[in-house]
């Protein structure tokens, strides 16, 4: 929850909401031209004024902690594929996930893509000084995304069930594989009209769902510390909590920063209007 509120704290300080110590004591022209200063400590100005303050560097906790929470599932991917190649089968249940090879060296590989690149989308001062970065990683994330989300679904339906999956959680696979999909689908077409807020707002709620899988092995380790063995239920009940956690958050970023309400798309041939949307 703490690297929520800073993400809205960073994103409102930026759009002027929250005054930064940076904008205290300097007129208006001076901080235009400070915010255009090399924030990233390296000595480096672009017009004759360095600025580093605090919240700046601070940015990087963003990324930082989504990379923390991809870890263990790219790690874990990284060793599924490493038992394709011919290595030593460090996984259980590896007999059942190489059965259908290509569906899931797909989805790890996207979602690996998906989480990693996708992180680096909520470093705001990132995003504004490379913006063609931004582009071009958003075509990549698209297709990528569309990818987990799919090759998930294949996987939920056609590959054998594991020994503790239930009906429920099949059935929970299948809504978040949909609505993960149309997650991304929405805010691609909506970045296509310009509307860039609820293109920001749509993709936060896909990358959402799509890390779900770091936030299941936090609440799995919960099940095993405070109960035990997981079992049918267990399994069930904290893959689904997971899921609902990250979209809660999600949802929360969304209205917090004053995501989707009372935004028209920008009109080509005329600047956006600045928003308190995530940049994502």
């Amino acid at each position: 929850m703490s690297i929520a509120r800073h993400i809205v704290r960073i994103d409102l300080r930026e759009c002027g909401r929250i005054p930064s110590p940076l904008n205290r004591s300097r007129r208006p022209s001076e901080v235009g031209r400070a915010r255009s200063a090399d924030v990233w400590g390296t000595g480096r100005r672009e017009k004759g004024l360095t600025a580093v303050p605090s919240s700046a560097r601070s940015t990087w906790l963003i990324p930082t902690g989504l990379l923390v929470l991809s870890a263990v599932p790219v790690i874990a991917g990284g060793f599924r594929l490493a038992e394709f190649a011919g290595g030593a089968q460090v996984l259980p249940d590896s007999d059942r996930i190489t059965s259908a090879p290509l569906p899931v060296i797909a989805h790890i590989v996207a979602v690996t893509v998906f989480s990693v690149l996708g992180a680096f989308q909520f470093a705001p001062r990132f995003r504004r000084l490379h913006r063609r970065w931004h582009r071009v990683a958003g075509r990549v994330l698209v297709p990528c995304g569309l990818l987990t989300a799919l090759s998930g679904l294949w996987l939920t339906l056609f590959l054998p069930r594991g020994p503790l999956d239930s009906d429920v959680l099949v059935a929970v696979r299948v809504v978040v594989s949909v609505a993960m999909a149309a997650s991304i689908v929405l805010g691609f077409v909506a970045v296509r009209r310009r509307d860039f807020t609820r293109h920001r707002a749509w993709m936060i709620r896909g990358y959402a769902i799509g890390m779900g899988a770091g936030t299941q092995f936090f609440t799995q380790m919960a099940w095993l510390a405070a109960v035990g063995p997981l079992t049918t239920s267990g399994r069930t009940g904290t893959m689904t909590a997971a899921w609902l956690i990250n979209v809660a958050l999600a949802e929360w970023i969304i209205r917090r920063a004053g995501g989707t309400v009372g935004k028209r798309p920008a009109v080509r041939g005329r600047r956006a209007p600045q928003d308190k949307a995530i940049p994502v």
